[in-house]
């Protein structure tokens, strides 16, 4: 009997549940594994709805664009920039024109020859690296351009 007193008993027969360390530490790491992919894909959900957004803040302001020329006969003048541009639209709209993208940086407005294009500068906020297109649409520092109230590059246009 002093013999069987003095051996351990097995986790089973003692009653002590739980995990060990090594249990606890790979568990944590398939966790943060895990969150870091959802944290990247959560952050081209975001981008790609601040892309979209922006497309239709666009569509919007051309609307407002278009509407300004038809009861005027002429385009805003050029050099506007996105606030001067909003106060001059807003004698045509009912309410006041949004003249910021998806990401909160100014759409850029210009006219020439009785043609307007509008511009968001993508992620960045800086003119460039390109246009987008729909091979480059993952791509949110790449600029959005509407041309006369037609997307010339967006994520839905070809190339």
């Amino acid at each position: 009997m002093r013999e069987e007193l003095g051996r351990r008993q097995p986790k089973e027969r003692r009653g002590e549940r739980g995990f060990t360390l090594v249990e606890l530490l790979i568990s944590v790491a398939i966790v943060g594994i895990l969150s870091a992919i959802a944290v990247v894909n959560l952050q081209s959900a975001l981008d790609r709805s601040r892309q979209r957004k922006t497309m239709a803040t666009m569509r919007n302001l051309s609307t407002a664009i278009e509407a300004y020329n038809t009861d005027n006969n002429y385009l805003p003048s050029n050099g506007l920039d996105a606030d001067q541009l909003a106060e001059v639209l807003k004698e045509n709209v009912y309410n006041t024109v949004e003249t910021r993208d998806g990401w909160n940086n100014d759409i850029v407005y210009s006219m020439a020859s009785g043609h307007y294009t509008l511009e968001s500068y993508g992620r960045d906020g800086a003119d460039g690296p390109a246009n987008v297109t729909r091979e480059t649409r993952d791509e949110f520092d790449n600029d959005i351009v509407l041309q006369d109230g037609q997307f010339s590059a967006s994520p839905e246009t070809g190339s």
